[in-house]
């Protein structure tokens, strides 16, 4: 177990230090490289239909190649983003390439971190063990967007593949010192089929969580962060500095809230936590470079602790069930629902762009429908928390 935890958090440390460096900022290198909301909207789509292929991919390749293997194919995708990124500034069509690599690099670093977590998270300190992990998290990508949003803008893109491919190398080498080993449940899992994704069926409505999940998911990476730019007055800097200062806030709340995490699964407690995601999103509807900064950074500090909050008592849920609906079945049928989905709401997105050209107007409108679908959320294992 001890050997698991090393290899666990290494991994995860390695590619949330990545992230934060660039994927953090893909929306926002999007958006100075001219596309629009609408083809933003589009870029989303293709990356969840490449997620999707990913997955089904990451699913057989587990049988087949070992743990250290499957670790460098991660980071060999992250620079198979990187490499992808160049082109983007000077043509429309060439996002594609980097929407692709985006989906895939996505679908086997997430799925691979959640099986792994799941494998080495203590059931009986489910919440607290998430709270560890959260405010590693954290800590890893801050040093990470920092880093980025220096690079990016003092420094140049060629500077930052450099630092990203020193990690990934470095990295990858202490994994392989570790030999890492497949935990021997992620190993015995079969892969699923077609039809056992489309028949997946249970009392807790975890399917139409799944579904409901992945919009929101790439609206709070994707959309927020380019509102969060916008306020920032298009600054990688001055972006990377609002996240930060925002995350070291809520640090330490998660530091605070880290062993009573627990209790987020009860009832009440997940209603809560769902009322006050719905507000958050009214409160970006809200948000604007013309408010004074003191209501500005009330705002932000809300939202940030209502989305937190949420979050905390959505992936304790989560978690809980994977466990007792057949771990890593429930992850991987997880992700394909919510990839599915993503790939309509934001073609939807694309389509409304055509109507509403104004990019403030269309992100506080799609913030609104996100505050009116967030209280569907509360459905999601009420069968298993019932009697809580």
């Amino acid at each position: 177990m001890q050997q698991d935890k090393k290899t666990f958090y290494l991994f995860l440390g390695m590619h949330s230090l990545l992230i934060g460096v660039f994927p953090f900022y893909v929306p926002v290198y999007l958006w100075q490289s001219g596309l629009d909301l609408g083809q933003i909207s589009l870029f989303i789509a293709i990356t969840g239909v490449a997620f999707i292929a990913g997955l089904w991919s990451w699913d057989r390749l587990r049988h087949k190649v070992s743990l250290n293997l499957l670790f460098l194919l991660v980071s060999v995708l992250l620079l198979l983003v990187l490499s992808s990124v160049w082109p983007v500034a000077q043509s429309v069509l060439s996002a594609l390439g980097l929407a692709l690599a985006y989906g895939l690099y996505n679908s086997f670093f997430w799925t691979t971190q959640r099986a792994l977590f799941i494998e080495v998270m203590d059931p009986k300190r489910a919440g607290q063990a998430y709270g560890n992990f959260q405010l590693f998290v954290f800590a890893a990508l801050q040093l990470g967007i920092l880093a980025g949003g220096w690079l990016l803008q003092f420094n140049g893109f060629g500077w930052l593949i450099v630092f990203s491919v020193g990690i990934a190398v470095t990295g990858n080498l202490l994994l392989a010192a570790l030999k890492p080993v497949y935990p021997q449940v992620m190993q015995r899992t079969e892969t699923l089929t077609w039809k056992a994704i489309s028949s997946f069926k249970d009392d807790n409505n975890s399917r139409m969580m799944f579904l409901l999940d992945g919009g929101f998911l790439f609206l709070e990476s994707f959309f927020w962060v380019i509102s969060l730019f916008l306020l920032a007055h298009e600054s990688f800097t001055r972006l990377g500095l609002i996240v930060i200062v925002l995350a070291v806030i809520f640090g330490g709340l998660f530091f605070v809230l880290k062993d009573s995490i627990d209790r987020l699964g009860k009832r009440q407690m997940f209603r809560l936590a769902v009322a006050l995601y719905a507000l958050s999103w009214l409160l970006r509807a809200l948000v604007s470079d013309e408010l004074s900064l003191l209501v500005l950074f009330v705002l932000l500090v809300l939202i940030t602790f209502a989305t937190s909050f949420f979050r905390l008592a959505l992936n304790k849920r989560f978690y809980d069930l994977a466990r007792e609906q057949g771990r890593h079945r429930y992850l991987i049928l997880k992700s394909y629902y919510s990839q599915a989905s993503l790939v309509v709401c934001f073609l939807a997105v694309a389509m409304a762009a055509t109507v509403i050209s104004e990019p403030v107007e269309l992100l506080k409108y799609v913030y609104i429908v996100a505050a009116l679908a967030a209280p569907v959320f509360v459905f999601y294992g009420c069968r298993r928390y019932s009697l809580d």
